[in-house]
């Protein structure tokens, strides 16, 4: 008696073996996803309770080691997108998170920005400028406040509000995107926009930053304004005057984004209130932001 011989369909079987295998990562993933959970809840409980448990700078520096790592056959941007969301949910896990985001009926579209940036979960609250955000932050309506990059003759700047203000309550920390966006990686629509994010937190070093600087002055032209700033051993990348009332007595507020880290105790502060002397209001460190990954993979 003949036994029949099964035949077995070698592409069929190296397919369900590779499934397996695939099954088998999925598994060692969540099992760490699992045991990442149970490190964070330890960290919250050594922190103790914040008003604000984001690490901007830590976190920056998390992805620009994972990009500047060997990336193989992963798709261009997945890592970002992966760990940004898994950053933001853990955040949650750490402590609660409302984003005031900026919704103009004309202007970039910063909502679909922040969703990517703060991921599925992340409470969003849309408002209809960014001066309305920020007040909504510091009336604690809201953690932190999404915002378009400040631009000169703005009619609804929100930089005054914060160089106006000599308590220094509110600081930028971070930019959005991190990555280099492309059309077609991202939720947003139309134009590819860059916000800025600001809270109750000052930005922490990271090794390659853009900081920025608020002051109140009178009698300072802007070229002067330039030159002294250069002098005192900054480089401007973008400066912004809005004068507060009218007259040549008026005080005018300065926005001064620069190259490089500005700590609240930066040496190079002391040279710049020297040599505006009496001309000078007010002047303070308005944090700053991480530079975002360069373009190109590995």
């Amino acid at each position: 008696m003949s036994l029949k011989s099964v035949v077995v369909n070698p592409d069929k079987q190296a397919l369900a073996d590779l499934r397996a295998q695939i099954d088998k990562i999925d598994f060692i993933m969540h099992d760490l996803l699992r045991e990442r959970a149970e490190v964070i809840d330890q960290v919250r409980k050594l922190k103790g309770k914040q008003h604000i448990y984001i690490r901007p700078g830590r976190e920056a520096q998390m992805l620009r080691a994972l990009v500047g790592r060997p990336q193989g056959k992963i798709p261009e941007g997945l890592v970002v997108r992966l760990w940004r969301e898994m950053i933001s949910s853990f955040t949650l896990l750490e402590g609660g998170l409302k984003v005031a985001v900026t919704v103009p009926t004309k202007g970039p579209e910063l909502w679909d920005l922040a969703r990517d940036y703060y991921g599925a979960f992340t409470p969003l609250i849309e408002f209809p400028s960014a001066a309305a955000a920020v007040k909504a932050v510091l009336a604690e309506k809201a953690t932190i406040a999404v915002v378009p990059f400040p631009k000169q003759g703005e009619k609804d700047a929100w930089w005054p509000l914060l160089a106006s203000n000599k308590k220094n309550v509110l600081t930028v920390f971070a930019s959005m995107p991190f990555e280099n966006l492309k059309t077609g990686r991202s939720n947003v629509r139309k134009s590819l926009p860059h916000g800025l994010v600001l809270g109750k937190l000052y930005p922490e070093l990271t090794g390659d930053d853009y900081s920025f600087l608020a002051l109140q002055c009178v009698h300072v032209p802007e070229s002067e304004m330039k030159r002294l700033f250069g002098k005192a051993g900054y480089k401007v990348r973008q400066l912004l005057s809005q004068t507060m009332g009218r007259g040549g007595s008026a005080p005018t507020l300065y926005l001064v984004e620069t190259e490089g880290y500005v700590g609240r105790n930066d040496t190079r502060l002391s040279r710049l209130r020297a040599m505006l002397g009496s001309r000078l209001q007010h002047l303070a460190p308005l944090g700053g932001y991480a530079a975002p990954l360069k373009a190109g993979r590995k």
